[in-house]
């Protein structure tokens, strides 16, 4: 019985996600345009002017810090699709959002995610729209 219980939790343990409020870092890309006007897995349209991204498993609707290592450069993106859990990169951006960032002529880039809160994504969002 100690068996059997042991083998159900090491098979549940890819679907478990690693802790949400930390931080992540690895490889981000952003949508081909292709994919310009299809659906998301919100329902919402691809757009490639808006702040959107796609994640492996952060909720639907969750806004995120992605921050560019190389060169410093943030920006905030709501995830509003989702992307393979077997990706080699860890979020999905925009091309509104690569080009902040500043990888869309590499086509990726070294971020660091950091969840934060809706009220934090929208100073974050006034404050820039205010140096612009």
């Amino acid at each position: 019985m100690k068996k059997a219980i042991l083998f159900l939790l090491l098979g549940l343990l890819p679907f478990v996600s690693p802790a949400k409020s930390a931080p992540q870092r690895g490889k981000a890309t952003f949508y081909a345009s292709k994919y310009e006007g299809r659906k998301t897995t919100s329902g919402e349209k691809y757009d490639p002017n808006e702040l959107t991204a796609a994640h492996a498993y952060l909720p639907l609707n969750t806004y995120v810090l992605v921050k560019n290592l190389k060169n410093g450069k943030e920006v905030v993106v709501k995830i509003n699709d989702r992307m393979s859990k077997r990706s080699p990169f860890i979020i999905d951006v925009s091309k509104t959002a690569a080009q902040k960032l500043d990888i869309v002529r590499a086509g990726q880039g070294q971020v660091r995610l950091t969840k934060i809160s809706k009220k934090a994504a929208m100073a974050f969002l006034q404050k820039e729209n205010q140096t612009t």
